[in-house]
């Protein structure tokens, strides 16, 4: 007899503690605004290398340009650097559409 009693002080602290944890998952509530909800955030669009070209200054040769198209609709980005390896693709600013 006692030992059915302990048999099942066990089950039941056994049941106890699998259900426990599980009714910590409730929502929570915002009281007021959220912080997070309301910001902006900065958008961005993937560029793709249209071409790269020899960048002249002075008549002299002055680096390269690498040209990239927006995916969306927009001007296109210049970039400005020494050598005439440009990286693919990247992530641009997304320009503001009015």
């Amino acid at each position: 007899m006692k030992n059915n009693i302990k048999n099942f002080k066990k089950f039941i602290l056994f049941i106890v503690l699998i259900i426990y944890p599980f009714s910590s998952f409730s929502s929570g509530k915002i009281y007021g605004k959220s912080k997070t909800a309301h910001k902006e955030y900065t958008k961005y669009e993937l560029c793709r290398l249209k071409k790269v070209e020899v960048n002249i200054k002075d008549g002299e040769k002055d680096g390269f340009k690498c040209i990239f198209k927006r995916q969306l609709k927009g001007k296109d980005v210049t970039v400005f650097q020494p050598t005439a390896q440009c990286m693919s693709s990247f992530k641009c600013k997304r320009e503001i559409q009015d």
